[in-house]
């Protein structure tokens, strides 16, 4: 019988991010990081298998991703140069640290050292695998058809964890913000401070997102660790919205001056960027028929904003 001060062990990529950091923050399990500070490469397969082959935590929640979506498409000729050769020089690429290096190569090397360990992993995917062609909004039965490199790379990590054998969930995040972070800024920081600043903000209204309140998606993780859940979902919040209508949400939260919201197009906005889904709205049902409840961005906002002033939540 378990001791009643137990604690649970979590190996963990990505734990100093937007959101992985927010998980030690919030929950009282003992994480064990994989990264560079800790010794660790997730590219380089020896120091992974040696990390998760000395550690007792049974879960890997791998969150550790090459995410800027611009910077990846970048990479998509490198990274096709290499997967056309018969034999490409695998040490050459791995220090380019590429899209395909991280996002597939990386998730591949945490994969093996936890089938060596049996070891269960959650594996932290996108709403980017998605072509965001699908108005009415994305079930996790939906058929994956990335547009961009960033989505092929996070796709391709998805088909790896599905054929692996292990016990196994994959969680999609999509647009995730938070209270405070000093190292990246959320969309929901950028447009705050653009406002407060008395600045112009220039937001889409021809996409669609569903942004997801960070200490949202830490619970849910939470959840399915202890129900050891398996297969996918969509953790993500409640409220498909457009760029456009989320500032004006954070300006009336804030009670900030709406007149510094311009409207613009995702054509003008991403002209010469990568091709991105427009219409990236998920649905959350399946996390939500397990008791998981998810906010929709107002009600992220308002948690933040009692966050940022100090006051308890209801």
């Amino acid at each position: 019988m378990s001791s009643p001060f137990f604690i649970m062990k979590i190996l963990f990529t990505g734990s100093s991010g937007l959101v992985g950091s927010r998980f030690s923050e919030l929950l009282g399990y003992e994480f064990e990081d994989i990264n560079r500070k800790a010794g660790v490469d997730i590219t380089d397969a020896g120091s992974v298998f040696r990390k998760i082959n000395s550690s007792d935590a049974e879960i890997v929640l791998h969150m550790a991703a090459k995410t800027d979506v611009d910077l990846c498409e970048k990479d998509k000729e490198i990274d096709q140069n290499y997967l056309n050769q018969k034999k490409p020089d695998m040490d050459k690429w791995i220090k380019q640290q590429s899209a395909w290096v991280i996002n597939v190569i990386g998730t591949q090397n945490v994969i093996e050292a936890c089938k060596k360990n049996n070891k269960k992993i959650i594996y932290v995917s996108t709403d980017f695998v998605f072509d965001g062609t699908k108005e009415g909004g994305y079930s996790e039965d939906d058929k994956e058809n990335p547009v961009n490199w960033y989505g092929k790379t996070k796709y391709e990590g998805e088909q790896l964890i599905k054929k692996s054998g292990l016990n196994w969930a994959i969680a999609r995040l999509a647009y995730p913000y938070r209270a405070k972070f000093d190292t990246k800024k959320d969309f929901f920081r950028v447009v705050l401070e653009r406002l407060q600043n008395k600045q112009a903000v220039y937001m889409i209204t021809d996409h669609i997102m569903t942004p997801t309140f960070a200490d949202d998606f830490v619970y849910a993780i939470d959840k399915l660790i202890k129900n050891n859940s398996a297969g996918i979902y969509n953790v993500v919040g409640s409220q498909f919205i457009s760029p456009f209508d989320g500032a004006v949400i954070i300006a009336d939260k804030f009670e900030l001056d709406k007149n510094l919201i311009f409207k613009t197009t995702r054509e003008e906005y991403f002209k010469n960027k990568a091709p991105r889904p427009f219409f990236l709205g998920l649905k959350n049902d399946k996390i939500g028929k397990l008791g998981i409840k998810m906010r929709g961005f107002e009600e992220g906002i308002e948690e933040i904003k009692k966050q940022l002033t100090g006051k308890k939540a209801e």
